[in-house]
C-alpha cells in the first residue's frame, strides 16, 4: 500500500506542477498580449495625431510659410517612420493579425505624410520657377542669351510641375485608400485614435483644388511665347 500511495502522491504532484506551469505560461502569454496591445495603441495614437495635424494643414487656408510647412510634415513623417521601426522590433508572434494591421496602418500614414511634404515642396518650387520665367519674359531683349535663358527657365517650370503633379497625385491616391487601412486597425484600437473621414475627404478635395490651380497656371505658361 505504501508504494501505491507514494505513486499517487508523485502523480498528483506531477499533475499539479504541470498545471502550475501551464497557468504560468498562460499568464505570461496573456501579459505579453496586453503589453503588445498597449504598445500598439500608443504608436497608433501618436501616428494618428501627426496625420490629423497634417490633414488640418491641408484642409485649411494656404500656409503663410510653405517652407516651414514642409519641415513640419517631414518631421511628422520621420516620427511615424520611427514608430514603424518600433513595431517591427516587437515580438508580435502572440498576435500576428494585430501586428499586420498596425504595420499596414503606420506604413500608409508615413507614405501619406511623405507625399504630402513632397507635394508642398514641389508646389513651392513651381511657384518660384513660374515667377522666374514670367520675370524673364518681361525683361525680353531678344538677345541670344535671353532666348537660351528663356528655354532653360521653361524647362525648369516643366520639371517642377511634373514633380509636383506626381507627388500630389500619389498623396490623393493614398488618402483615397486610407479608410481601408483605418478600418483594418479600428477593431484593435477603438475609435478614439482614428481620423475623422470628413477631414480625410476635405484634405483630399483641397489637394485636388490646388492641383487644378497649378494646371491652370501651366496653361497660362504655355501662352508665353518664349521663342520669338
Amino acid at each position: 500500500m505504501i508504494p501505491e500511495s507514494r505513486n499517487k502522491t508523485v502523480a498528483i504532484a506531477l499533475v499539479s506542477a504541470l498545471a502550475a506551469s501551464a497557468l504560468g505560461y498562460w499568464g505570461y502569454s496573456a501579459h505579453q498580449k496586453r503589453e503588445l496591445h498597449k504598445a500598439v495603441v500608443a504608436l497608433v495614437t501618436d501616428t494618428s495625431a501627426r496625420l490629423r495635424d497634417a490633414l488640418n494643414i491641408e484642409a485649411g487656408l494656404p500656409p503663410a510659410d510653405p517652407a516651414a510647412t514642409v519641415r513640419k510634415l517631414d518631421e511628422h513623417a520621420a516620427a511615424v517612420d520611427r514608430n514603424l521601426t518600433e513595431i517591427k522590433r516587437m515580438d508580435a508572434s502572440r498576435n500576428l493579425a494585430l501586428a499586420d494591421a498596425t504595420d499596414s496602418y503606420l506604413l500608409t500614414v508615413r507614405e501619406i505624410l511623405r507625399y504630402q511634404a513632397s507635394s508642398h515642396w514641389f508646389r513651392l518650387g513651381l511657384s518660384e520657377s513660374t515667377q522666374a520665367l514670367r520675370d524673364h519674359m518681361r525683361a525680353d531683349d531678344r538677345s541670344g542669351s535671353w532666348v537660351r535663358e528663356a528655354v532653360r527657365a521653361k524647362e525648369q517650370v516643366n520639371t517642377d510641375y511634373r514633380d509636383y503633379r506626381l507627388a500630389s497625385g500619389a498623396f490623393r491616391t493614398l488618402l483615397e485608400s486610407f479608410p481601408a487601412d483605418q478600418a483594418k486597425i479600428a477593431p484593435y484600437v477603438g475609435a478614439s485614435p482614428l481620423i475623422d473621414q470628413n477631414l480625410v475627404g476635405t484634405a483630399r478635395e483641397r489637394a485636388l483644388e490646388v492641383s487644378k490651380q497649378a494646371a491652370g497656371e501651366m496653361e497660362k505658361i504655355k501662352q508665353l511665347d518664349a521663342y520669338r
